[in-house]
């Protein structure tokens, strides 16, 4: 029975759909980053293009915390910590997005690493719980 794993699957669910519509309109728009047959990427894409493709692996790692956090040794309250942190991790992705949607402002640089330590406190308490859980 998923529990504490629910809110971390909708969350994946939800943001591998806008970090695929963020994709499509990177590809969309790659025509115009060629200027005399060379690739020029301005910060703000580079910036756009990090929000997507960490938005695609952080959704991902939702999705196994979703499947696997109770199923790890730890109390509920360890669990809704992982969970809730494993969320709280897509502020990287958004971070990265919001700072090329601004033209690189820094502005919004705190955003990202906010959701860096979040993913690194939730990966710390998935590591705690698997090694404490009994294999077979």
């Amino acid at each position: 029975m998923i529990k504490y794993g629910r809110l971390n699957l909708i969350a994946g669910a939800c943001a591998i759909f806008v970090a695929a519509i963020g994709g499509f309109a990177l590809g969309k728009t790659l025509e115009s980053n060629f200027i005399l047959g060379v690739y020029a990427q301005t910060l703000s894409r580079t910036l756009l293009k990090a929000g997507h493709a960490h938005g695609m692996t952080f959704a991902f790692y939702n999705l196994i915390v979703g499947l696997m956090v109770d199923r790890l040794a730890l109390d509920d309250k360890w669990k809704r910590y992982c969970s809730v942190l494993a969320v709280l991790a897509l502020f990287m992705p958004v971070g990265l997005a919001l700072r090329g949607a601004l033209n690189g402002s820094a502005a919004v640089e705190p955003v990202p690493m906010l959701g860096a330590l979040c993913f690194l406190a939730s990966a710390a308490i998935v590591l705690k719980g698997a090694l404490a859980t009994r294999a077979g």
